[in-house]
């Protein structure tokens, strides 16, 4: 069996990447689009000159796609290592009468400053970032930065 020194030496923090799109217009562009085209149903001409409007709406879509991809960013986050996330925690302490571990309107921005690694964020703009996205996708920077940190590596079998 291994040193355990030897196996500390290859051990390294858990990392977690998610996507997140930027441009929420073109997201809602995009699921407009989609939901237009599921509108057409069955679409019958009524004359040979007429061209399905489904082509139309399908070369809008992709337009739309790429516009989304175009704004997709990656955001990498990198757990802290148990003292270092006690000590963040124990920063934050939940207000009387909480049931939650942590204050959240000041430790879930702090953490994201904590574990994004890519790109690396300031408190500054993490409060931008948050004040442009919607709270599902800043409930995802959350629970994604909270699971890094809380949630052991996968182990494959």
């Amino acid at each position: 069996m291994p040193d355990i020194s030897e196996l500390l030496e290859q051990a390294s923090p858990r990392e977690v990447t998610v996507q997140v799109c930027l441009a929420g217009d073109a997201g809602g562009e995009l699921e407009s689009l989609e939901a237009e085209l599921g509108e057409l149903g069955e679409w019958q001409p009524t004359s040979l000159a007429e061209r399905n409007p489904a082509f139309e709406l399908q070369e809008r879509i992709q337009a739309a796609r790429q516009r989304v991809r175009e704004a997709v960013v990656e955001f990498k986050f990198r757990a802290l290592g148990h003292r270092a996330y006690s000590n963040l925690l124990a920063a934050h302490p939940a207000p009387q009468d909480s049931k939650e571990p942590y204050d959240a309107g000041t430790f879930l921005p702090a953490v994201l400053v904590a574990c994004c690694v890519e790109p690396s964020l300031t408190p500054a703009q993490v409060y931008q970032l948050l004040d442009r996205v919607n709270d599902g996708t800043a409930r995802m920077l959350f629970a994604t930065a909270l699971s890094v940190n809380e949630e052991p590596s996968p182990i494959p079998f």
